[in-house]
């Protein structure tokens, strides 16, 4: 609707429109703006524009991540001038949280400085950061100068000054979170495992129709870059499949037990920040909904990781605390999924959001790869048929060099010889132009083999491009082979455990139990304590306690259960975590007490294992050279009090134990160096409070030292040594299997006066623990020890007192 107007005498005609048209129109705009231009990332990067704006222009500028960082100010700075018409804070913080571990699954950006931490603290300014690009940072850029994506011109309006319309993207876009609130839509899109992502992607190339079952078996679920754990997989599949669920994750405890302090410790979080985390559960315990904590901590830091510290009463039941914990915490915390994408044509602005499911959303990124691929093959083929054409002119070049020459020394100038040459030739301007632009040293030097050469290979290339742009298939081919390129350099382990069963409440205390390795070292005198793993491996020899002599050393994790033996064959059962921990000169605690063995009884063996199960079996081996086969499954039931499990004759007792599964074999070893390598199927499987069979017929006066579990297939070594100090390393094959009850061959040549004192079944990985009875204690190494013949007496590996001997060895893998 028009109105004329008259003004200063002069006819002026306004337009006049409904104001609520006016507003609808203008809103639309502003919603299509937010929606396409700023909250929701495109489907085929990944990114959101200022995400993708910042990337490239970091790459544009060669801040990459073989190079040296620069100041953020100066990145921030540079795509404020040329990309982004918005305020430095908008670019800086997009920037930070592409640069934080504990954000981004995989970080695009490398940062140096305090770049914001998971206690919530906030980044420092730009001026005092640095930043270039990660090497996955490189990845979403790989290919793009070879003309792989559509650019477009930046705000600025200038010819020179273009932006990616979107990345190659050379990982899925599922591999890092995002989140954004548009107008009238939303998207939270949680992270996901890179060597997963790539599996499925290639999965769907092979199979197109593929389900979300058979989609669940190949990627699980999100993979958050603080871990934890999700219950359950209803919210997994919903999301899968429609795009839209909700999933429960919890955070990882484990309970620590001191001497007289229990602790529940956190050790992986949910989504969240630490700070929130421990301010929720303090507020619990100041409202009463979590009882039996004492107090709350948080120890972590960047050596240790995350460790919250919850203390608890001595009365307290560690499952109850838990369970409140994370019913009334953010130890367990609800993630809604919405995966809300833009979508568009190849080589077009993404313009379309919507709602997708996992498997519709990797086959888009899977045509987009395939996109990227026709697109360099494409530009690599243009560019070595434009090689080609220069190199047959050189090659025309080097034919006529002196004529040229010449040519060039009697005309006027460059543009007339170069004219002359093209005419008497027959070459193109290009061609012509490249010859014309050489000095005449260089026109004599054209070397015609070698352009004869690059033509070959030029020839071979542009044949294969056109074989490559012609063949879906073979496009299918290379991008597989590309991608699972990237999923092994690239690639690493799942951080976020899923728990399928789904089990709202706690059950056990011994699956929250820290595990750890441990050794679990027995004096001489019956004492034991618990080391750290690596107690022996820093001082080249040392002493426990003084007085203190070692009896056996045996690596074990706070975990397993321990089958306690004693000599005269009653069995104990205890837990790893139930050693009390010591140092290498504190002495221990009786083993009456931690393992309530009687006062008349002494400790024989201590033999680790995980699990109780029917299918694996205990081995006791006695002095005596009997051997006595039980499966696991018989000691679930043993009491505080123990029960008896060997009858022994004689003076026999028992001395060594190992773990057993059928098809393997034995190695048993007496103390004069005598070896018998027999079959597992020779020794019958029977119950407990059995005598045995014999396992080696021994010689006077010699007695079975040890005896080691052979695994079928195994081609290890067997590290002896003996009493004085002498080791040597053999290799497993040559012990020749014997049948059970003769006598052997020798696996060693004893010096007068020494006998055996331990073996292990080793790999040049392992390090091995030599403990003598005086106390001292060496850690070798087994890759420093050179292999010899059963018939040699090997090399000096620990010096002894004259008075001491070597009593145990162990192996640490």
């Amino acid at each position: 609707m028009a109105t004329t107007v008259y003004t200063n005498g002069h006819e002026e005609t306004i337009e006049t429109e409904e104001f609520s048209t006016l507003f609808e129109d203008a809103f639309v705009q502003y919603a299509l703006a937010v929606v396409t231009s700023r909250a929701l990332p495109d489907a085929r990067d990944g990114l959101k524009p200022v995400q993708r704006r910042i990337l490239w222009c970091m790459y544009e500028n060669g801040h990459r991540s073989n190079r040296p960082t620069v100041k953020s100010a100066s990145v921030v700075g540079d795509v404020l001038k040329s990309y982004h018409p918005h305020g430095d804070s908008a670019v800086y913080d997009a920037a930070v949280r592409m640069a934080q571990d504990f954000t981004m699954r995989y970080p695009l950006i490398e940062g140096q400085g305090n770049f914001g931490s998971i206690d919530g603290d906030a980044a420092a300014a730009y001026r005092y950061t640095e930043m270039r690009l990660s090497p996955i940072g490189e990845l979403l850029l790989r290919d793009i100068e070879q003309e792989t994506v559509p650019f477009e011109q930046t705000y600025l309006q200038m010819p020179n000054v273009v932006q990616p319309v979107y990345l190659p993207a050379r990982i899925p876009p599922i591999c890092n979170p995002s989140s954004g609130i548009a107008v009238g839509l939303s998207t939270d899109i949680p992270p996901h495992n890179l060597r997963e992502a790539i599996r499925a992607a290639i999965a769907l190339l092979d199979n197109p129709e593929m389900t979300v079952d058979e989609l669940m078996k190949i990627l699980p679920g999100p993979d958050f870059p603080t871990g934890g754990r999700i219950i359950g997989t209803d919210g997994i599949r919903a999301y899968l499949e429609s795009g839209k669920g909700r999933l429960v994750i919890r955070g990882e405890v484990r309970l620590e037990e001191e001497l007289r302090q229990r602790n529940l410790v956190v050790t992986e979080i949910p989504p969240i920040s630490r700070s929130r985390l421990v301010r929720s559960i303090i507020n619990a315990v100041n409202d009463g909904k979590v009882t039996g904590v004492t107090d709350v901590r948080n120890e972590s830091d960047d050596e240790k990781g995350t460790r919250i510290v919850v203390e608890l009463e001595r009365s307290a039941t560690p499952e109850v605390v838990l369970n409140q914990l994370y019913r009334f915490t953010d130890l367990q915390t609800a993630v809604n999924v919405n995966m809300v994408f833009l979508f568009g044509d190849p080589g077009q602005p993404a313009r379309q959001p919507r709602r997708t499911g996992m498997l519709d959303l990797l086959r888009y990124w899977n045509r987009h790869q395939i996109d990227v691929i026709t697109r360099r093959a494409e530009y690599q083929l243009r560019k070595a048929q434009e090689r080609l054409h220069v190199v047959e002119g050189l090659i025309i070049g080097a034919a006529h060099a002196d004529e040229i020459v010449r040519i060039f020394q009697k005309a006027r100038d460059r543009n007339v010889a170069k004219e002359k040459i093209k005419v008497k030739y027959n070459l193109t301007d290009i061609q012509a132009d490249v010859i014309a632009n050489m000095t005449l040293a260089q026109v004599t030097r054209l070397d015609a083999a070698k352009y004869a050469e690059e033509k070959k290979e030029l020839t071979k290339r542009i044949k294969e491009l056109q074989a490559l742009l012609a063949s879906e298939a073979k496009k299918v081919a290379l991008l597989k082979e590309e991608l699972t390129a990237i999923a092994q350099e690239h690639g690493d382990d799942r951080r976020t455990r899923i728990d399928r069963e789904g089990q709202e409440e706690i059950a056990s205390v011994a699956s929250l139990i820290e595990e750890r390795p441990i050794l679990i070292v027995a004096s001489q005198s019956g004492r034991v304590k618990a080391l750290p793993e690596n107690a022996f491996k820093r001082a080249r020899a040392g002493r426990t306690a003084r007085g203190e002599g070692l009896a056996a050393i045996v690596p074990a994790s706070t975990l397993d259960y321990l089958l306690v033996l004693t000599r005269g064959g009653r069995v104990y059962l205890s837990r790893g975590h139930e050693v009390p921990a010591g140092t290498r000169a504190s002495s221990g605690e009786p083993a009456q007490k931690v393992f309530g063995l009687k006062p008349d009884e002494a400790l024989a063996t201590i033999l680790p294992v995980n699990e109780l199960t029917e299918d694996r079996y205990v081995v006791w081996f006695t002095a005596n050279g009997k051997v006595k086969k039980t499966s696991l499954a018989e000691y679930r039931t043993i009491t505080s009090a123990g029960l008896n499990d060997l009858r022994l004759l004689g003076d026999d007792r028992v001395v060594a134990a190992t773990l057993s599964e059928s098809g393997g074999e034995y190695l048993v070893i007496a103390s004069n160096g005598q070896a018998l390598r027999f079959a597992d199927d020779e020794v019958r499987a029977t119950g407990r409070d059995g005598q045995g069979v014999n396992a080696i017929a021994l010689k006077a006066g010699a007695e079975v030292v040890t005896a080691l579990a052979i695994p079928p297939k195994s081609d290890g070594d067997v590290l002896v040594v003996t009493a004085q100090g002498m080791g040597k390393r053999t290799a497993l094959k040559d012990f020749p299997a014997r049948r059970r009850a003769t006598a052997g061959v020798a696996a060693i040549t004893l010096a007068k006066g020494d006998r055996i004192a331990g073996a292990a079944l080793v790999t040049p990985d392992d390090d091995v623990v030599l403990g003598a009875a005086g106390g001292q204690a060496l850690q070798v190494t087994v890759k420093d020890l050179r292999r010899q013949g059963r018939a040699t007496k090997g090399s000096r590996l620990l010096e002894v007192a004259k008075n001491d001997h070597v009593a145990t060895i162990a192996r640490v893998g």
